[in-house]
């Protein structure tokens, strides 16, 4: 089981977003760069104290860590005690109702479906939500429930 913060949150929840950039954002840039830039944007432009996504995952379908699962995160403003923040490379322009593939490329969707597995191999998950289940928002630009039933 994850646990999150002091008073120990159990994580049951995975939370997908995107980070609304361009499919040639930082082209030929390393995922730690995007995670840097990602990073700026919510530390300088938000005020957080760091990233608030637990994992990226870039065009490529690399992954890279962003805060420890066992922090919490700030994905979804009063909604991240015992949740997992997933961010997608990608998805600018899109709609809440977009199917995946619009804005997202195969190799994302493998690596999301096998992030989610690995997760749900530590911890008892018991709801995989988007952004936009929670706020009234595009993010991720799709919807998860649909996406996550179509396997």
């Amino acid at each position: 089981m994850i646990f999150q913060g002091s008073a120990r949150y159990p994580v049951d929840e995975i939370v997908i977003h995107c980070a609304a950039t361009h499919p040639d954002w930082m082209r030929g840039q390393p995922l730690t760069a995007k995670r840097k830039e990602i990073d700026r944007w919510h530390r300088e432009e938000r005020g957080w104290r760091k990233i608030g996504y637990h994992h990226l995952i870039d065009r490529d379908g690399a992954i890279l860590p962003g805060r420890a699962e066992t922090e919490i995160g700030a994905g979804v403003e009063g909604h991240n005690r015992g949740v997992i923040h997933i961010c997608l490379i990608g998805g600018a322009g899109s709609s809440a109702t977009d199917p995946f593939e619009r804005n997202f490329t195969a190799a994302q969707e493998r690596a999301l479906r096998g992030l989610i597995e690995a997760i749900r191999a530590e911890t008892a998950i018991t709801r995989i939500t988007g952004h936009n289940d929670h706020a009234a928002k595009a993010c991720p630009g799709f919807v998860v429930h649909t996406w996550i039933n179509r396997a």
